[in-house]
């Protein structure tokens, strides 16, 4: 099939592609609004799928082919005229918006999950890797209000900058008010609530404590015996702060609910153990546990963003709403009040009726005569 050079630079320039384009970065957007954009997962699946739709394959395509027909229609409409120059510069705003958003995928967006009271220097990207900063993010303290329901009406972080040894500054984070530092922009996205629990385990000969979190080990013999934390609640069905271990060995495995209050729950229920022996923390022969309390603390969820595009696409959107702002001041050529010479205009005589006719059955007459 042969291809004609003219019509693939007509199609390019017309206004039907830049209609169709619009269309399918509009139906892209609606789709980044129906799914859920989540962080994580290959680079092809961010590519391909829904769920990281402003950094797949398909919308910088479609951008790309909007900066190409854009590029087009400029160059083969552009003629050195007032509002010709100022459609140029209209369409030089848009361009330079694209490429602020294609340079500032090139930057780097993800997140720090810092405990309250620690430091922590590396960021989890959106396709699950990790990056450094350069330096470290302490979150010094965390502070959540709540409304009346339960739900949090505003959290905020103070966060530490450190860097060769020392504070290179300090920022209160909260949501809709980031902090910059080092070229980053840090804002206030997600937190959640460390639990940890101090266990005492007893085999009979002695008694050990320990300071345990959610996924830990805890070795209970060199024969294998361990306990792995599975859960820690606060508060478990009104019955006070609990732990849950899954206990792993020789025998088996069997789950063990270690409550702090189990006197209590054992005084008020005195068949407790006959009907959940998995609440007597005893019943793993020969171990006792016991939880001594439960500690919670606050893990803060820092968003980490760096876009060198924002200064391009901040200017390129300035260019195009001052262009357009212009495009509707300035009057159209030839749409000006200016006067108009008079001139006398001869007025054409209107044939009388009939004299059409005539003419025609004179000439019928002539071509009839010998």
């Amino acid at each position: 099939m042969k291809v004609n050079g003219e019509g693939l630079l007509k199609f390019l320039s017309s206004l039907k592609l830049t209609v169709g384009l619009l269309l399918i970065i509009s139906a892209i957007c609606l789709i980044g609004t129906l799914f859920p954009q989540m962080s994580g997962g290959s680079r092809i699946a961010a590519l391909l799928g829904p769920y990281d739709i402003f950094h797949s394959i398909w919308f910088m395509a479609a951008g790309f082919l909007l900066c190409a027909n854009l590029i087009m229609c400029m160059s083969r409409r552009l003629k050195l005229k007032r509002r010709s120059i100022l459609m140029l510069l209209l369409h030089a705003g848009i361009l330079l918006v694209i490429a602020g958003y294609a340079l500032g995928a090139l930057g780097l967006d993800g997140i720090m999950e810092i405990p309250e009271g620690e430091t922590v220097s590396g960021v989890r990207l959106r396709d699950g890797s990790s990056a450094e900063l350069g330096f470290s993010v302490k979150c010094e303290r965390f502070s959540v209000d709540y409304y009346e329901n339960g739900m949090p009406r505003e959290y905020v972080s103070d966060l530490a900058f450190l860097k060769d040894g020392g504070v290179a500054g300090r920022a209160q984070v909260r949501v809709n008010h980031p902090a910059d530092m080092g070229g980053f922009s840090f804002y206030q996205q997600s937190f959640r609530l460390n639990l940890s629990a101090l266990l005492s385990v007893s085999d009979g000969q002695s008694k050990t404590a320990v300071r345990v979190s959610e996924g830990d080990i805890i070795p209970l013999s060199a024969a294998g015996d361990r306990a792995r934390v599975v859960k820690i609640w606060h508060d478990l069905m009104h019955a006070g702060p609990a732990v849950k271990l899954m206990i792993e060995g020789v025998q088996g495995e069997r789950l063990l609910w270690v409550f702090q209050n189990i006197e209590e729950l054992k005084n008020s229920s005195p068949d407790l153990f006959e009907k959940m022996p998995g609440f007597d923390p005893s019943s793993v022969k020969p171990y006792t546990f016991a939880c001594e309390g439960i500690h919670h603390t606050f893990i803060t969820g820092i968003g980490v963003r760096r876009d060198p595009g924002m200064p391009l696409a901040g200017a390129g959107g300035a260019i195009f709403l001052v262009s357009l702002l212009l495009v509707y001041l300035i009057p159209r050529s030839g749409s000006s009040s200016a006067p108009q010479t008079s001139q006398a205009v001869t007025p054409r005589t209107a044939p009388k009726k009939g004299t059409a006719r005539s003419v025609r059955v004179k000439a019928k007459a002539k071509r009839a005569a010998p």
